[in-house]
């Protein structure tokens, strides 16, 4: 995973949604995350466009995230449920990790949800960590 100028290593994920009126709710999620300043101290974030054409044939975009080493998936899964809790109407979201490309996709604000958010970002962030182990574990037994 590469560095991003002032958060360092970290994760890069997309969120999306699948639904054709979706694009709305996306964009007042991408507005919510920017305000929660939790989020935006251990993320940068902006609205890209994911190359399938939308109902109306135009853009679609998706949330693309890059999460510090230090970020906390809870946090990110509070502010997702806060913003959930208010909008239940909202279509389902995706959050896919963009190494991994596992999505998980959450319509709710339930403790289940929060669980889940946590433990897939949890899981890719762990994995990080030991890859960054084992590379520096080879750096280190190779001599000049």
């Amino acid at each position: 995973m590469g560095e991003v100028e002032g958060l360092g290593e970290g994760m890069r994920i997309r969120i999306e949604t699948t639904a054709d009126e979706g694009q709305g709710a996306l964009s007042d999620l991408y507005k919510w995350l920017r305000l929660d300043a939790d989020v935006r101290r251990q993320a940068t974030m902006e609205m890209v466009p994911c190359g399938k054409p939308g109902v109306t044939m135009g853009t679609v975009e998706v949330i693309d995230m890059f999460l510090s080493q230090g970020f906390s998936a809870l946090n990110l899964a509070m502010s997702y449920a806060a913003w959930r809790a208010a909008r239940p109407a909202a279509p389902p979201i995706t959050i896919t990790v963009t190494d991994t490309g596992e999505p998980l996709t959450v319509d709710d604000a339930s403790q289940e949800t929060i669980r889940r958010i946590v433990e897939a970002l949890q899981a890719e962030s762990a994995a990080d960590q030991a890859e960054r182990q084992v590379e520096a574990g080879d750096e280190a037994g190779t001599s000049p």
